[in-house]
């Protein structure tokens, strides 16, 4: 019987590891559940997960912006890195229309506060249901981060490098789960970064947007299940 994989979970922007509390102490994988705060390049993140994983093999599991980050393990430790799993990521650089969008939510939270920026702005672009516990959960986490945080990330969006020629090159086994409804990483580029992986599988979970983990934890933890099984059991 092969050893249990252990899984890095790597957060999105604004997000604790609570995100991926669903994900510990799970029976077919050992979990390491990283947290960013002020960070402010992909070198410094690399840096912040190697600190707590060391030379361990391992797979990458990026939410979002940690997408980003695995991209970045992918490059830096690319011998450690056993698999990749992508939840509602980008591997894309940053392009003006992103750029704007994304200083317009910085200007907002400097001028109005963290809690006003989510809230009343991003909330209802990730969620049918801006007052649903998962909705109230990322509020939280972005609360809890605050303005320096936001601040950081939103030079490591900025300045990270386009991994679409990247994927190509990872010839080990990759899943890509997306949502139905998720508006800043469609269902579209999904597609395009599993076509782009030799081993990638693709899945898109219905009835959910950006933060399918947190409205769907179940079901990705049983597709993450079939997935070990298949290519580590």
């Amino acid at each position: 019987m092969n050893p249990k994989p252990l899984l890095v979970f790597l957060p999105g922007t604004l997000c604790t590891g609570a995100i991926f509390s669903p994900f510990k102490n799970h029976p077919s994988f050992d979990a390491i559940i990283i947290d960013f705060n002020l960070e402010d390049s992909l070198e410094d993140m690399v840096n912040t997960v190697l600190k707590r994983v060391v030379t361990r093999p391992f797979i990458a599991v990026g939410f979002s912006m940690g997408g980003m980050v695995a991209f970045e393990l992918m490059r830096k430790v690319p011998a450690q890195i056993t698999g990749l799993i992508l939840l509602n990521s980008n591997s894309l650089a940053d392009n003006n229309e992103r750029y704007n969008g994304r200083q317009h939510q910085l200007n907002l939270a400097r001028q109005h506060g963290i809690q006003y920026l989510f809230q009343d702005v991003m909330l209802p672009v990730f969620f049918a249901n801006p007052d649903s516990e998962p909705g109230q959960q990322v509020v939280a986490m972005a609360n809890e981060l605050g303005i320096k945080t936001f601040e950081a990330q939103h030079k490591v969006l900025t300045e990270r490098p386009d991994s679409m020629a990247l994927l190509k090159t990872f010839n080990k086994p990759a899943l890509v789960i997306g949502a139905e409804y998720d508006l800043p990483c469609p269902v579209e580029h999904q597609q395009q970064m599993a076509d782009a992986l030799v081993q990638g599988q693709l899945h898109i979970l219905k009835q959910c947007g950006h933060f399918a983990v947190l409205e769907q934890p179940q079901t990705i933890l049983d597709i993450i299940d079939h997935w070990i099984e298949q290519n580590y059991g």
